[in-house]
């Protein structure tokens, strides 16, 4: 980004076989007091992530931090209880003499059923604030293989605001398992009737102060969201769109499928035009980051002559480059730009089938954020 410092530029990222060889060399470093973050749910690969980090031992503490969801009486997830317990018990299996193990609940709902309002994003961005004694750890891990958008952005968000203004010593690293065939099969079942922003990423947008001022919505695409689209592009309201399409991808044609999938919607209705379509890499989130904060500075630079403009990221995609949406919103954030986090809840999920005979395509990768691996 010209005439601009990016804050994960370089960056650490390790996948696949580089992800076990980084955790032996890094726990291997010294004494590293860890605190796992991760969420408890029916997702297979909830306790990928932490098995791994305990194979590899190290010297230091290992606690972790379990988030639980109350999505209330009538989400459909309810029906996979079993399996979130059975990961709960081999939680409770990998973690025996190895650390503690802390429970915090993230409220989803507000209010009764007339007045019922959604707060799981702002639950999950105060989940940090609650833990004492922070700084007695040197890492925070936070694994986002079974955490939805809305309670893994905020967290995220609020892990880098307390590293960067209270605990400067800790290292924040992301895990997040990925299995293209799993993400298909677990199905949002029912879709709220209105998005919102992110609990910490709005930035005043809907401020009226600034209501004449072109607004510019940078989506990251994923299949079958047309109705996600839709309910996001009618809160933003966008002057001009510059959709993010994964390329390369573990599917080579994954890009022309969501182009055709959506052709009415982004040509015919929203007026995109081919310019517009960013590419990036469905597995390196920084290759997202760094795209999006170009195009960015690219809009900023031609419309500031003219009153300047604002930006909203959403991300309809799989989790991995999807974090690129939030660092993106985060740095951007922190430099003073107008910008916003979008995104729009799922009431329930639901899966296809039984996601064993999947399980091998499983693919670990770490990000790490901040501390002694910038230095």
């Amino acid at each position: 980004m010209k005439g601009d410092s990016m804050r994960w530029d370089p960056y650490l990222l390790k996948g696949g076989e580089e992800f076990g060889k980084f955790c032996n060399q890094y726990l291997g470093l010294g004494e590293k007091e860890i605190l796992y973050v991760l969420g408890k749910g029916f997702d297979p690969r909830m306790c990928n992530g932490i098995e791994q980090l305990l194979y590899y031992g190290g010297k230091g503490k290992r606690d972790c931090l379990l988030i639980e969801f109350e999505e209330g009486e009538e989400s459909s997830s309810h029906q996979y209880s079993p399996r979130a317990h059975r990961n709960l018990e081999k939680l409770h299996e990998l973690m025996s003499g190895k650390g503690i193990i802390r429970r915090e609940s993230v409220q989803m709902w507000s209010g009764d059923d007339i007045r019922k309002r959604r707060i799981g994003s702002f639950s999950a961005g105060n989940v940090m604030s609650k833990i004492e004694n922070i700084d007695e750890y040197t890492d925070i891990v936070v694994d986002v293989s079974a955490m939805p958008q809305s309670i893994y952005f905020p967290l995220i968000g609020s892990c880098l605001s307390l590293i960067d203004e209270r605990a400067s010593h800790i290292s924040l690293h992301i895990i997040v398992c990925e299995n293209v065939m799993i993400d298909k099969r677990i199905i949002d079942d029912g879709i709220d009737d209105k998005a919102y922003y992110v609990h910490g990423f709005s930035s005043g947008l809907e401020n009226e102060a600034t209501e004449g001022i072109p607004k510019i919505w940078i989506p990251i695409l994923g299949e079958g969201n047309s109705v996600k689209l839709e309910r996001i592009y009618t809160l933003v309201s966008p002057d001009e769109i510059c959709p993010v399409l994964p390329s390369p991808s573990a599917n080579p044609r994954q890009g022309d499928d969501i182009l055709l999938e959506y052709r009415e919607l982004i040509f015919d209705q929203w007026r995109v035009e081919p310019k517009n379509i960013i590419y990036s890499s469905e597995q390196n989130p920084f290759e997202a980051y760094r795209q999006i904060c170009r195009t960015v500075l690219h809009y900023e630079q031609a419309l500031n002559p003219l009153g300047g403009c604002k930006f909203v990221i959403s991300a309809v995609s799989s989790k991995l480059i999807s974090l690129g949406a939030l660092l993106a919103t985060y740095e951007l954030k922190r430099k003073g730009k107008s910008i916003g986090l979008a995104h729009i809840e799922a009431q329930g999920y639901t899966m296809q089938r039984d996601m064993s005979d999947f399980e091998a395509n499983n693919e670990l990768f770490t990000l790490s954020l901040s501390g002694s691996c910038y230095e």
